[in-house]
């Protein structure tokens, strides 16, 4: 199969992420994937084995499926000489309906919750696209933990409301009180125009260290510092810092916004419903102060993120994409 997809750039964003992830391992299974973007240059932030080409190319050059996620890029999704035009829907959005609607389109989604909500709002068939994490990238790493401390790991593009980061750090806020060995690790890389740097935006009475612009290869390591992984977004459709802390075996908590797939309250993670940081806090604390129970989460949490693997997801697709050719 030739696959494209189409995107508005390759900077460091979880979508992008997905994208070069499904195409070096549909590519391992012997089938094209291009990526179409805005000037056509290789990403410089992750390994992909692919093509790259300017987005203008793609309304000219054939393949067998196209694929986009991008409101911006629609033009030429519907441009695209393919024989299937494919749109991915990551998350909840107020675009959606005239995505979903469009019945030039296939829609699939990244996550269970995602397909739910294309059906029972569009009435539309949605393809399975749930996953995935790269184990060889995100796995534990053996670092030195200074047990003295509480070291709560938390995304850190806090301009961004949706991912709910000042809710976290209020958490960590009221935690502090009782436990002044907390301490925060947030990272970010400054992506867009113009280039905001999260750590200018950052105020807490809390001690933080902000990891920013991380290779990839040094993330594991980071999340395996963490005694704690914490998120609080909302209308996400997977999260990938969620299923990487998970993949490092750090317990996590978690609002059920793009973890319902893998994170079970309880069994996998601890899940708080509300985005109050109280809230947050109290599910905290039930890990700091039950070791028993963070260590179930940590053991059960990583085991299942093992199912969500690309390559487990790149399988299917390439099932459901041979059917529809």
């Amino acid at each position: 199969m030739k696959i494209a997809a189409i995107l508005p750039h390759l900077e460091v964003f979880g979508g992008v992420r997905r994208y070069i992830e499904i195409g070096n391992n549909f590519i391992k299974k012997g089938h094209s994937f291009t990526i179409y973007h805005r000037d056509g240059s290789r990403p410089t932030w992750l390994e992909f084995s692919g093509e790259t080409r300017p987005v203008k190319q793609v309304t000219l050059e054939e393949n067998d499926i196209a694929i986009s996620s991008d409101y911006s890029v629609l033009n030429y999704l519907e441009g695209a000489k393919a024989n299937k035009k494919i749109f991915y829907c990551l998350r909840e959005h107020k675009n959606n309906r005239k995505v979903c609607v469009n019945r030039k389109f296939l829609i699939m989604g990244n996550s269970t919750g995602i397909c739910e909500m294309v059906r029972r709002k569009y009435e539309r068939e949605c393809i399975k696209g749930i996953g995935g994490i790269n184990p060889e990238l995100f796995h534990p790493v053996e670092t030195r933990k200074d047990n003295h401390q509480i070291k709560i790991l938390c995304y850190g593009r806090i301009y961004k409301k949706r991912k709910g980061i000042q809710k976290v750090v209020k958490a960590a806020e009221l935690l502090h009180r009782r436990y002044p060995s907390l301490r925060l690790l947030l990272f970010d890389t400054p992506v867009g125009s113009p280039r905001l740097d999260a750590r200018k935006m950052l105020r807490t009475r809390v001690p933080v260290k902000f990891y920013t612009a991380l290779p990839q290869e040094k993330m594991a390591e980071l999340y395996s510092q963490a005694d704690i992984f914490v998120s609080a977004e909302k209308r996400a459709g997977w999260s990938n810092p969620c299923a990487e802390a998970m993949a490092c075996k750090v317990p996590v908590v978690c609002s059920p916004s793009g973890t319902r797939d893998f994170a079970a309250d309880g069994e996998t993670a601890l899940v708080f419903r509300f985005r109050y940081s109280f809230l947050i806090a109290k599910k905290i604390r039930r890990l700091i102060e039950d070791k028993n129970l963070k260590e179930r989460i940590r053991e059960k949490g990583y085991r299942k993120i093992q199912q969500y693997t690309w390559s487990n997801l790149v399988d299917k697709l390439e099932k459901e994409f041979e059917q529809l050719l």
